[in-house]
């Protein structure tokens, strides 16, 4: 009888572990319809503050961030024809649950909206003294919002040049072509470096102290650099920049010759 008791004690704890496994995107058929888009979240929180979602939204995308190489930091950044978001989920280790080019549904009722740096955000409710979203950090409720599926694709960046950036795209993964390093003068922006066009025209690309490509030299080589945009302050006097944020080493490539 003790025998049986510790077999089914056993059984019983091998069963929750496997259900609390997360490092593998769902399998079976993915459902969920969108009734809402990206567009429309922007609409919904513009200006100050925040908004409280009390409607059974549902938007629908893929993944195009990742903390693989830790310059994303608890939070994944989901897009859709009409823009991208980012939701702040305070968990670590996450391209392993949600890789690059992952389809997920985001079921937003109970979460609040806010644009910060340019990006519609997507957490909890703020805490009343406050009014960004907060993380959602227990899986449990994590699950509730976000629910995965089995269907993972390659995810083209849209190509842009600096003349065209907009706050509008603000979320999306871009590709910026033909721009090489242009140091500035101060170390004013610790994390931020400064890259022109061949029409001077600015953007500044954010690389984390704690990215496995931290120590990454640029030269004078004209690039091409992919990342997800961002539009805020990157420095003492500088003020609010257009700022791409890249998740891989390889997010950065040589574009023709220089100038």
């Amino acid at each position: 009888m003790k025998r049986l008791t510790l077999i089914l004690i056993l059984s019983a704890l091998l069963a929750v572990g496997c259900y609390d496994r997360h490092d593998e995107p769902l399998s079976g058929e993915f459902s969920a319809q969108a009734n809402c888009d990206i567009g429309t979240l922007r609409q919904l929180c513009e200006g100050d503050g925040f908004h409280l979602v009390t409607e059974e939204f549902i938007c629908v995308g893929r993944i195009t961030s990742s903390d693989r190489e830790g310059n994303f930091y608890r939070s994944i950044v989901v897009e859709e024809g009409s823009g991208g978001a980012e939701v702040k989920l305070g968990a670590y280790n996450l391209a392993s649950q949600y890789p690059v080019g992952l389809m997920v549904a985001l079921h937003l009722k109970g979460t609040a909206l806010a644009v910060e740096n340019g990006v519609v955000q997507i957490g909890l409710p703020p805490q009343s003294f406050d009014s960004s979203p907060r993380e959602m950090e227990a899986q449990a409720v994590i699950d509730r919002h976000i629910v995965r599926s089995s269907s993972i694709e390659d995810v083209a960046p849209t190509i842009c040049d600096l003349g065209s950036l907009d706050t509008s795209l603000c979320g999306r993964l871009l590709r910026i072509e033909g721009i090489r390093y242009s140091p500035l003068e101060e170390d004013d922006a610790s994390d931020y470096y400064r890259f022109v066009d061949e029409n001077s025209n600015a953007i500044f690309i954010y690389i984390s102290s704690y990215a496995e490509f931290a120590d990454i030299e640029f030269g004078d080589d004209t690039l091409a650099i992919q990342g997800v945009l961002y539009h805020e302050s990157v420095g003492r006097g500088i003020g609010k920049q257009f700022v791409l944020k890249p998740r891989f080493d390889d997010d950065f490539s040589p574009s023709g010759s220089s100038f």
